[in-house]
């Protein structure tokens, strides 16, 4: 493995059939159409398109979707590796409405679902050898043993060194209930360097009425190196150490919203990819080089809402330079 450009993704890998009609509730909508989904596997997409060596961590079931998602992997270039299958459940499954905006509703089929079967014994110091960036979201805390697997590899990051990214991916209908959604997002903080959230997120870990007050809580109380807020259409809001930045997104014609955080997730990991040891390490990086960052990063989530579906509307490091140029500061 290669230790100067590799990411390691931890999550759910699932089948997200989409609404094929924008503006209708899931019992209206006439068909559905089949998309590869999951927020780590779409930020190790994310991060393969734009040059990173990446892996991922997850389970899916032995069955014909499970095949699917492993070769969309694959033929995007993300090592499967450490990718498992089993007979124990099937594939998970997620139902998406869009409104007239590219808002998303969900209907979850998840109980079990493969992904929540991921075990301690699947998640091995093989996985970790060498150093580079660690991804990880909430999703595989809502169960056991997925989430003793979860945060067994944190610990194993930790050990091995690596930059510890975290997108909580709020989804309350998949927890038994927001206490402890709560309570296991505040434990994966415990451990991480770069966090990204909505606003809704951060007022919601920090349980706190106001985004000032949600980043308050979580600078005073967790030792991380940089807090990304997205804004939407508006852009986002960066703080690492005595840098804070609002910077500007995009206007374009927004298609369908999946897989945009993850995209920005993506585009702000490979951005900072030469600082992460100093991310790790708790050291000031450069403020122009974290706001070029965020504006790659909102570059990348803007350019996944112009066409359907995550996976597939991921952009390559090449469609990003582009997009970028035609966009000059």
């Amino acid at each position: 493995m290669s230790l100067d450009k590799k990411a390691l993704c931890l999550g759910e890998l699932l089948i997200d059939f989409v609404s094929t009609a924008s503006g209708v509730t899931l019992k209206d909508a006439p068909g559905f159409e089949k998309a590869p989904g999951g927020a780590p596997a779409n930020v190790a997409v994310g991060l393969a398109r734009l040059g990173i060596e990446t892996y991922f961590i997850g389970k899916v079931g032995k069955d014909a979707f499970g095949e699917f998602l492993r070769e969309t992997l694959a033929r995007n270039g993300v090592n499967t590796r450490f990718l498992t299958m089993t007979e124990k459940a099937k594939t998970t499954l997620a139902f998406v409405s869009l409104t007239k905006e590219g808002e998303r509703d969900f209907v979850f089929y998840r109980d079990p679902g493969a992904d929540t079967l991921l075990d301690q014994s699947d998640v091995t110091e093989e996985c970790f050898q060498g150093s580079g960036v660690f991804h990880f979201g909430s999703i595989t805390m809502t169960h056991e043993p997925a989430c003793s697997a979860t945060l067994k590899a944190l610990g194993l990051a930790e050990k091995y060194g690596y930059l510890i990214s975290f997108d909580p991916n709020l989804r309350l209908q998949l927890w038994k209930d927001p206490e402890e959604a709560r309570f296991r997002m505040r434990q994966g903080l415990e451990k991480t360097h770069v966090l990204k959230v909505n606003e809704e997120e951060a007022r919601f870990i920090a349980a706190s009425e106001s985004l000032e007050g949600a980043l308050a809580f979580l600078q005073e109380r967790y030792r991380l190196a940089l807090i990304a807020v997205t804004l939407g259409k508006k852009g986002c809001l960066v703080v690492s150490g005595k840098s804070r930045l609002e910077v500007p997104g995009f206007s374009v014609a927004t298609v369908d919203t999946t897989g945009a955080g993850d995209g920005f997730v993506a585009g702000l990991l490979s951005s900072l990819y030469m600082f992460w040891k100093d991310l790790r390490d708790g050291k000031d990086i450069p403020e122009d080089a974290l706001y070029h960052a965020a504006r790659r990063a909102n570059a990348v989530g803007a350019l996944t809402t112009t066409r359907k579906g995550a996976i597939p509307a991921l952009p390559t490091q090449e469609e990003v330079e582009i997009f970028l140029e035609e966009h000059p500061l």
